[in-house]
């Protein structure tokens, strides 16, 4: 009887967790998605800087440690040069905001980017050495209007 109680707590104990960590329901294609993009040396995003704000994120933390680099542009815009393994976080951040569940965060915004990002990605060559970088622009018309 207590072999039973100890497997069902530890059963509860899983699903628990499961639930705490929001189970995303990723698309089929998020694994090779990632492995592609990680496979790239280096991607350039151009996007409003409030949405690289609301979209880099995971579970309320920074979803990219120290991006290459993060360069204001014109009306607001930034660009936000990342390695392919960023790249790779990000698309982890994403997926889990846009198909989260319970915790994730802002997913109307997290889905309109996930689908542009993931759309660029799903079309790259196989990179070649002196290739420039991929260049994935997300514009201001994913945010809603205020």
């Amino acid at each position: 009887m207590v072999a039973g109680f100890s497997r069902a707590r530890l059963i509860a104990g899983v699903l628990g967790l499961a639930l705490l960590a929001g189970c995303a329901e990723s698309p089929p294609e998020q694994l090779g998605r990632e492995d592609r993009a990680a496979a790239v040396p280096r991607f350039e995003l151009h996007m409003p800087e409030q949405v690289w704000q609301r979209t880099d994120v995971r579970l309320g933390d920074p979803g990219v440690e120290d991006p290459v680099t993060l360069v204001p542009e014109a009306d607001g815009m930034v660009r936000i040069d990342l390695t392919g393994e960023q790249m790779a976080d990000y698309l982890v951040a994403l997926d889990h905001n846009a198909h989260g569940g319970i915790s994730a965060d802002d997913p109307e915004l997290a889905t309109a980017v996930y689908d542009l990002v993931a759309r660029a990605i799903d079309t790259l060559p196989p990179p070649a050495p002196g290739q420039p970088a991929p260049s994935i622009v997300v514009p201001a018309t994913v945010l809603s209007p205020a």
